[in-house]
């Protein structure tokens, strides 16, 4: 059965860029995933706004001004049949009327996987003021430990079960890993915070965040697929590095949920941050560091 999600674009190729200084304003379309394969590809006739996808180009990115500040976006760009094509960001970025800077594309057209947002898997221990407590436990007003700003308190948490195969499947970390005291399990685009001097050399920055599907090496980083899953999501005034089994990660941001197309979850999440409905509000959220692409994931695990 067809699956349908709505996401944000931009309507541009990063391959056959517009002039510099075009201006660019977001729009909302739905994307069909035909077969319900968990992808936006090429073979099942999968649609975006009612049109054939025709190619995915996935790690294309494009650079845009916003309030004289430029932004790097990382994310994915749609060909379609008889439409023009369609940019979207993969690195939680929430999209904003900007303008176009610059861009750099990709060479080889794969699929778009439609993975769940980042999120921990329920049992996982998260570093609070009162000591570790399972993530499914918190409630708005609980006090996390973050790594930037000290105690802040949680605005939001909430939680789904899906079915715990293929893309919902999540990733398990072996105590040791990435400074985790137990195996930690999360969402396969949920993002660890990698720190050394790999991050230094290859990306100008100390510490960098990685989806942990980049980290998966088939040793101590593996998939765990399992009958059913529970992913719990905690939300704070503002993107944070956060402490799950001790390894330092990621609290939700808001445009992983805004581009989900959760209708019931995206209305919680406006009505605690109305702001959010703003281009001005929307550009305030800036990821805590800097995101890798996949490929460039590679270099850190090295």
């Amino acid at each position: 059965m067809p699956t349908e999600t709505s996401f944000s674009f931009y309507a541009l190729d990063p391959g056959n860029p517009p002039t510099r200084a075009s201006k660019l304003k977001p729009i909302t379309l739905t994307a069909r995933d035909q077969n319900d394969n968990g992808s936006i590809g090429t073979t099942q006739a999968d649609t975006i706004g009612g049109f054939t996808v025709t190619s995915v180009w996935v790690g294309d990115t494009i650079t845009v001004r916003n309030g004289g500040q430029s932004t790097t976006i990382t994310g994915v760009t749609f060909y379609r049949a008889g439409a023009g094509p369609l940019f979207m960001p993969t690195d939680g970025s929430v999209l904003v009327d900007a303008t176009f800077w610059f861009s750099t594309f990709v060479n080889i057209s794969t699929q778009f996987d439609l993975a769940p947002v980042p999120c921990f898997v329920a049992g996982t221990m998260i570093f609070t003021a009162k000591g570790a407590r399972a993530v499914e436990t918190l409630e708005p007003g609980d006090m996390l430990l973050t790594r930037d700003s000290g105690m802040r308190p949680v605005r939001w948490v909430g939680q789904v079960t899906v079915d715990g195969t293929g893309r919902f499947a999540p990733v398990r970390f072996m105590p040791d890993t990435q400074g985790n005291m137990k195996t930690l399990l999360v969402s396969p685009n949920h993002r660890m915070l990698m720190t050394g001097w790999r991050a230094e050399m290859y990306f100008g920055e100390r510490e960098v965040l990685v989806p942990a599907k980049s980290l998966i090496n088939g040793n101590k980083v593996r998939v765990v697929p399992c009958e059913s899953v529970t992913y719990v999501h905690i939300l704070l005034d503002r993107h944070e590095v956060i402490f799950a089994e001790g390894a330092a990660t990621e609290s939700l941001h808001p445009g992983d949920y805004l581009m989900s197309g959760a209708s019931e979850t995206k209305a919680e999440i406006l009505a605690l941050f109305p702001e959010l409905e703003t281009d001005v509000g929307r550009s305030k959220w800036k990821s805590v560091r800097s995101v890798t692409k996949p490929r460039e994931a590679v270099l850190l695990v090295a």
